[in-house]
Order: structure tokens, then C-alpha cells, then sequence
């Protein structure tokens, strides 16, 4: 087993584990965070999912009080209402929530949309892929790699 699959493996080893280790997914797009959560489930990660349909409804709840803040935010860079950049500048802002890996999920790898995103504050730029095992191959890499690093208390 890799590095990757034993962090992956110890973070679906308990649900005490898992409920520390929240991943936020912000994306609009149904299809999208079906076969997210498809993945997940594969993985065995499903119960650390939390799911917020657009970046409005991801504030509300990162302000909620008592909520365990995520380990890592994967967010769509296609947003209704509330743009991703804009989203991702109040996150940035906000010393609550700057330390918080943004990750972009986006279908572009066009250079001025990647130097914006890194430019605020994001993690990472993932390009997705219509391949299901490429998808998956890289989501689980993102969540091994963000469950292997220490990240400051939250």
C-alpha cells in the first residue's frame, strides 16, 4: 500500500477520524456532485463530504457556530450568484478561514483563470476530467495529499 492509499485507509478507518477531516465541496452543477460523491463513496470518504450548492450557502455554513471547519475546500470555479474569485477573496480575508486549502475544480486550464485563482489565496487548480478513473485518480490524490500534511489547528 502507498502513502497515498494508507492515508486515504486511515482516513476511513474510524468515524471519529472522519468527522475531523471535513471536505466542503462547493459546486452548483448536480451531475457534478453526484459523481463527486460517487467517488467519495468509493474511497471511502463519503462521510466526510459536506456539500454547499453554491458559494452563499458555503458561507452560511463555515459561519455556523460549533461547525468543524473543513480540511480542505474543493470549489467549482463556475459559480451562480456568488463568483468562485469572489468567494475565494472572503475567505482569504477572513482569518478564520485563510489557512483553509481552496482547491479549484475547473473544465479550463486557461493561463489568466489559473493566475487569478493562485493569485488570491487557492491551494491548488485541478483541471477536471470527463474520464471517470482520471477524476477519481485525482480527487483521491488531493484528499491523500491534504490528509498527510499538517495543516494549523482551525
Amino acid at each position: 500500500m502507498n502513502t497515498s492509499e494508507q492515508a486515504l485507509s486511515n482516513g476511513a478507518a474510524g468515524s471519529k477520524l472522519r468527522s475531523q477531516k471535513p471536505v466542503l465541496l462547493v459546486d452548483s452543477d448536480f451531475s457534478s456532485t453526484v459523481l463527486i460523491s460517487r467517488i467519495f463513496r468509493e474511497l471511502g470518504l463519503l462521510d466526510d463530504l459536506v456539500i454547499s450548492v453554491d458559494c452563499e450557502n458555503a458561507l452560511m455554513r463555515l459561519n455556523q457556530p460549533g461547525q468543524v471547519k473543513p480540511t480542505v475546500i474543493l470549489l467549482d470555479l463556475k459559480m451562480p450568484r456568488m463568483s468562485a474569485l469572489s468567494f475565494l477573496k472572503l475567505l482569504k480575508e477572513d482569518e478564520r478561514f485563510q489557512t483553509i486549502p481552496v482547491v479549484i475544480l475547473a473544465e479550463s486550464s486557461c493561463p489568466d483563470e489559473v493566475s487569478a485563482c493562485y493569485g488570491i489565496g487557492a491551494a491548488g487548480y485541478v483541471i477536471r476530467s470527463k474520464d471517470y478513473g482520471e477524476l477519481r485518480d485525482k480527487l483521491k490524490s488531493v484528499c491523500a495529499y491534504w490528509r498527510l500534511s499538517r495543516l494549523p489547528k482551525l
